[in-house]
């Protein structure tokens, strides 16, 4: 029988365990001290952890950017977004209608949609532009919530 187990994951989207039930689980994080969570905010479906089937067992082994039930981004991805644009907003140099179609397509990257190309080529002219210290900080920031195919396309 394949299934997935309940994952907990602090709201900064450190995993904390593939399946709650276990002694593994915690009210707050270890790495960062915020609040656990093993359930969507916004639609209160579980959060998918270990995978388990007769043949095989896959352990999480990162956040979802996503809810899978109501599509909605996770407390974590959204947070990311918000840090990503504060730094965007520190970007000199640049036009401000290029500044918020950059930072409008950050939520482009964490999911694969014909639009991620797009965002791709927003978000690298923004970094680009920001210089190695904002650039970098919007890098690290981007990074744990792009797919792979973004993060290909960004040089990752």
């Amino acid at each position: 029988m394949e299934r997935y187990l309940n994952g907990q994951v602090c709201l900064n989207g450190h995993v904390i365990t593939g399946k709650v039930g276990s002694a593994d689980t915690s009210k707050f994080c270890i790495r960062c001290g915020d609040k656990t969570i093993s359930a969507c905010l916004e639609c209160n479906a579980p959060i998918r952890g270990d995978w388990h089937a007769d043949y095989g067992y896959l352990s999480m082994s990162e956040a979802p950017s996503f809810c899978h039930e109501c599509g909605k981004p996770y407390a974590w991805t959204e947070r990311a977004i918000a840090a990503a644009k504060e730094l965007a907003d520190e970007v000199e140099g640049i036009d401000d209608a290029d500044r918020e179609r950059a930072k409008e397509s950050f939520i482009a990257l964490a999911s694969d949609t014909p639009q991620t190309t797009v965002a791709v080529t927003r978000v690298k002219k923004l970094i680009q532009k920001a210089g190695p210290i904002l650039g970098g900080g919007i890098r690290d920031i981007l990074v744990d919530i792009a797919t792979e195919a973004a993060k290909k396309g960004l040089g990752f």
